[in-house]
């Protein structure tokens, strides 16, 4: 669930094997697919096209109403978020952040950033015992369990095995509880081995009359398997303390549907997930994609695909003669590779603590697994789309039917349970500047909980870059009240898309609209569809150096983007800012800034350790990428 730093995105647009919206969905599709029963009526093919089709529908009905909505309470709104409570998760944020480092010194050195030191430390999973950290802060009086996401082939197996079983927890509140079975195996295994580990911990400072902060943390799988293991160290602690009610927290971000109703309840005294906008996996539960599913049939979209199947390359490739089953794998490979690629990239901006290039290559190794089953499984749809356009004709003299539920069904209807985002439900929501302008807390009932949502944004949504942007957004607004939040500088830049302007191999594109926010150290541009998630790319901490440029036939406003450095394959970002000398000099101002990891005013308060160094990030062309 977390391929990295602006992770899950797109398979590379310049891929030549599908269009860039079949990749995207292809990857969520593949995966519902092979998880849930509902929709196994349809082949890959069939579910990405649909979800396709579904999501421009919805895109349509957005665009209506969405402007004067945008600041509007969601139903099911049920609370405010504080700052304190934010500036709180973006600390803890830190912590999970640093839980997908796979080097001790390099994790060692995130966690001196939040004044902790590391107590013990596995950071290789197996099937059905993610990777976690033990670390404490004698300063501060804190314990942290953290629980990493997925991260390995293994984590992904463990992350579809998302069957409903008991709990068994002997807590009378969480009797009888169902729980998401692979996270709950993980979270008894985990603490059948290590618990004793974490209980020292905490006994060490209650021998010094100390009362610590206990907190467990975790991303993805590392929340869902989080949320279970701090009820399981609950009951432990209680037992172990006499009776008492153990103080232990829970901050879970992206938290899958892993407790039924009854759980998410009573989990709310000790339990908060976070959760970014449209993130497609706290919204991945059983009741959830049969909605989807519904949905997708209640649409014509197949009189829809029929329009438009001249227009995808996709279609063509699939039905010339001369496709043979060879050069579609062939293709898939190379998607794939491309993926993976992609995928490893952005996991080098997740590992924020320092370490420069081995930081970045240490990430890189802990993506590899990982992105390998995202890209089999977008291969997979990928070709799944091409098989559909092959067969289009005879698909469309037929009527769809929905599986026969006797013949498809493993489990009787009665046995199926319902499960759910657990606890207390911070969501941190978009607006056109992007995530994180505001926030509330929402029951796990809430409406918007209660679909998956085909948003833009809803894949990104999931990725620990978004979720801190979030945190940092409303924090910068929270503790700024009275100022408003404006972008730094903005307007119509060009940008150069081709490789050498001098030498005239590519062309100029005027893009309207783009903006740097102060507390930020990206460059953004609005969505050409009008959705939230702006095209964005991640400037702050990558080595990149801003300048002046006087581009040949341009003009003298020019800004050139790149890394110092023998890499030839180093990207480099080509700008004209057409306004003149004056907009010039604040674009560039602007952009030096980001390149520099210096943030602006506005800004939200620092929550780092103020004697250590911050961290560089890692420099990112996102998958919703600038150019």
């Amino acid at each position: 669930r977390q391929p990295p730093a602006r992770d899950m995105s797109m398979i590379s647009k310049v891929s030549g094997y599908a269009p860039g919206w079949m990749e995207d969905y292809g990857t969520v599709a593949s995966a519902l697919h092979s998880n849930y029963q509902s929709v196994r009526g349809f082949s890959v093919g069939d579910l990405t096209v649909g979800m396709t089709y579904l999501w421009d529908d919805a895109r349509n009905q957005r665009k209506a109403c969405q402007p004067e909505r945008a600041d509007k309470p969601y139903p099911g709104t049920c609370g405010a978020v504080h700052k304190d409570e934010a500036d709180d998760f973006r600390r803890l944020c830190i912590a999970v952040d640093a839980s997908y480092l796979t080097d001790r010194n390099e994790l060692a050195a995130a966690l001196k950033t939040i004044g902790h030191e590391i107590h013990d430390a596995v950071q290789k999973s197996t099937f059905q015992e993610p990777a976690f950290f033990i670390s404490e802060s004698q300063a501060r009086n804190e314990v942290f369990f953290v629980i990493r996401g997925t991260a390995s082939m293994k984590d992904a197996l463990t992350d579809g095995d998302c069957a409903a079983e008991d709990l068994n927890s002997a807590l009378p509140e969480f009797a009888g509880v169902k729980a998401h079975r692979g996270m709950a195996k993980s979270a008894h295994a985990l603490l059948d081995k290590h618990a004793s580990k974490i209980l020292k911990c905490v006994e060490m400072f209650e021998l010094k009359k100390k009362k610590p902060r206990f907190v467990v943390l975790g991303h993805s799988l590392g929340a869902g398997t989080a949320a279970i293991a701090s009820i399981l160290l609950k009951e432990r602690l209680k037992a172990a303390q006499g009776g008492k009610t153990p103080g232990i927290e829970c901050v879970a971000f992206a938290t899958p549907p892993c407790l039924d109703e009854k759980g998410c309840v009573a989990s709310e005294s000790h339990l908060k997930s976070i959760v970014c906008h449209d993130d497609v996996i706290v919204r991945a539960s059983r009741q959830n994609v049969d909605d989807l599913f519904s949905r997708i049939q209640e649409i014509n979209w197949k009189e829809d695909f029929s329009k438009d199947v001249n227009k995808l390359h996709t279609v063509q490739a699939a039905k010339a003669a001369s496709v043979t089953l060879a050069s579609m794998q062939k293709s898939a490979v190379s998607a794939a590779a491309s993926f993976a690629e992609q995928a490893k990239r952005r996991m080098a901006s997740s590992a924020k603590a320092g370490g420069g290039n081995k930081n970045v290559e240490a990430a890189k190794a802990a993506a590899g697994a990982a992105a390998s089953v995202a890209a089999a499984g977008a291969a997979k749809a990928a070709a799944g789309a091409s098989a559909l356009a092959g067969k289009f004709s005879s698909m469309l003299s037929k009527k769809a039917s929905a599986p026969d539920a006797k013949e498809e069904a493993s489990e009787d209807d009665a046995d199926l349970v319902d499960l759910f985002v657990p606890g207390k439900i911070y969501h941190f929501r978009r607006s056109a500047l992007g995530a994180g302008t505001y926030a509330s807390v929402i029951r796990h009932d809430a409406p918007t909980l209660a679909r998956i949502e085909l948003s833009s944004s809803n894949v990104e949504d999931h990725t620990l870059v978004e979720y801190r942007e979030a945190l940092d957004t409303f924090s910068c607004q929270m503790n700024n009240v009275g100022v408003k939040m404006a972008p730094e500088v903005e307007g119509t830049l060009e940008i150069y898309d081709g490789y050498a302007p001098d030498y005239g191999v590519g062309s100029w594109k005027e893009a309207p609209g783009c903006f740097i926010m102060p507390q930020e150290l990206c460059l953004k541009r609005p969505d050409k569809e009008g959705e939230l998630m702006p095209l964005k790319t991640e400037l702050g901490g990558g080595g990149y150096v801003a300048e002046k440029y006087e581009f040949k036939g341009k003009g003298p406003w020019g800004i050139k983007i790149e890394v110092k450095s023998d890499d030839k394959k180093a990207k480099t970002l080509r700008l004209y800012v057409p306004g003149g000398e004056a907009e010039h000099a604040k674009w560039l101002a602007a952009i030096q800034r980001c390149c520099d990891g210096v943030l602006g005013t506005p800004a939200p308060p620092d929550v780092t350790e103020k004697e250590v160094a911050k961290p560089k990030k890692s420099f990112v062309f996102g998958g919703h990428s600038f150019f």
